[in-house]
């Protein structure tokens, strides 16, 4: 899969034995493969409305198909399995673009005499897409190949995310211990686990931003020459601005109650750069806004818990994953803003390596389609009910 933050597709080689409740997993490789900048810059003007032309979607498409094949057979290699020795490719692909609530439409060039650049708006139309042929994939592999998860969620009334708490009840569901997984990728999102749920208890949502706006900063702030605050060490020598702290915290998102999903149609290029534009404007120093925007990640994480999840249910440890888990400052602040009888642990703890879980969770939920086995959970995405999300493609015969 690649997330929001477009830096690369992680590949994820893993044995999977039963399905449902009886899956067992033994994680055999894993692989970040990045982009180069040219595809990277082509995502992000492709995910953006007023650069993301109907012929870069189509092309873009062919191209990340064909780079997403290229990541399945080099992570076989690595591991010295031959591709014909892999039974099932899961791809989540690149999303573009999710609407998970209502969608407007803005034209903002002229194509014809019907059309001068007004707003189209199309009320209701919940929708998502995500890119990285699916097609390409399993004729490059030869492997059968499971993609585009979340439409079938949203035709089922849900917001197509989070997908992942699924695969979170599988494997980390505990009789004695309530549990959440926090991961922090481009967005942040987190799967609460009661002691001894059921998948009907699971409660899931994104709690905000996660490394979005502190990626899109760190490039601000260092003339594009680092793409991300490694180990937070930028943020750690700036001090947090209380006033612009309080502006973010206001953000309207955050008093959403869940199930509720976010991405950069909120919170991407656009808002940190008018947030850095502002900031600067007012005389705020750049580190001082990187560690505004670092602690800001932070508090949306523990002000969730504290307003949707502490006062119903008891929790004994947060599961960290995502690139997140490496920011040693923006960790920092979540200890300190949580609760100090809530444990903190990387999911190293599990023999899971932060960065490897959202790939596999899609082998998963590829594995859960081709066993005829419902993959969403509806408490989380707020859909109607239970469906099988999941387009197959079949290999070569």
């Amino acid at each position: 899969m690649s997330g929001t933050s477009a830096d690369g597709i992680d590949a994820c080689l893993v044995e999977i034995s039963g399905n449902d409740i009886h899956t067992k997993i033994n994680v055999l490789a894993f692989e970040t493969y990045p982009y180069d900048e040219f595809t990277r810059t082509a995502i992000l003007d492709t995910c953006n409305p007023e650069t993301g032309t109907v012929d870069k979607v189509c092309q873009l498409n062919f191209h990340l198909g064909k780079l997403f094949a290229n990541a399945a057979k080099s992570i076989a290699n690595k591991a010295q399995i031959a591709i014909q020795d892999i039974d099932l490719v899961g791809s989540h692909g690149q999303t573009i673009y999710h609407l998970p609530n209502q969608a407007t439409i803005k034209k903002t060039e002229a194509r014809s005499n019907n059309f001068k650049g007004e707003t189209w708006d199309l009320p209701h139309i919940r929708s998502t897409l995500q890119i990285g042929e699916p097609s390409v994939i399993a004729q490059e592999t030869g492997v059968t190949t499971v993609a585009d998860f979340r439409p079938r969620d949203m035709a089922a009334g849900g917001q197509g995310a989070p997908l992942v708490p699924y695969v979170d009840f599988l494997l980390f569901r505990d009789k004695e211990k309530g549990r959440s997984l926090q991961n922090i990728g481009g967005i942040a999102n987190v799967t609460i686990l009661p002691k001894n749920c059921g998948i009907n208890d699971v409660i899931a949502f994104d709690t905000g931003p996660g490394n979005m706006i502190i990626d899109r900063i760190t490039e601000l702030v260092t003339n594009n020459t680092q793409h991300f605050d490694e180990g937070g060490k930028l943020a750690e020598r700036g001090k947090i601005h209380d006033s612009l702290l309080a502006a973010l915290l206001a953000h309207p998102y955050l008093s959403k109650p869940p199930p509720k999903t976010t991405g950069r149609e909120e919170f991407g290029i656009s808002f940190a750069d008018n947030l850095y534009k502002d900031a600067t404007h007012s005389g705020i120093k750049d580190l001082d806004i990187l560690a505004t925007v670092t602690t800001f990640t932070a508090r949306t994480i523990a002000d969730s818990y504290k307003q949707w999840i502490l006062p119903k249910h008891h929790l004994s440890e947060v599961i960290l994953s995502g690139g997140g888990s490496h920011n040693d400052t923006l960790i920092k602040f979540l200890r300190q803003y949580l609760e100090p009888t809530i444990q903190i642990h990387s999911i190293n703890k599990f023999s899971i390596s932060p960065n490897t879980k959202e790939a596999l969770a899609f082998a998963i939920l590829a594995n859960e389609t081709i066993s005829y086995n419902p993959n969403n959970i509806p408490s989380a995405t707020g859909a109607r009910e239970a469906v099988i999300m999941g387009k197959i493609i079949p290999g070569r015969l």
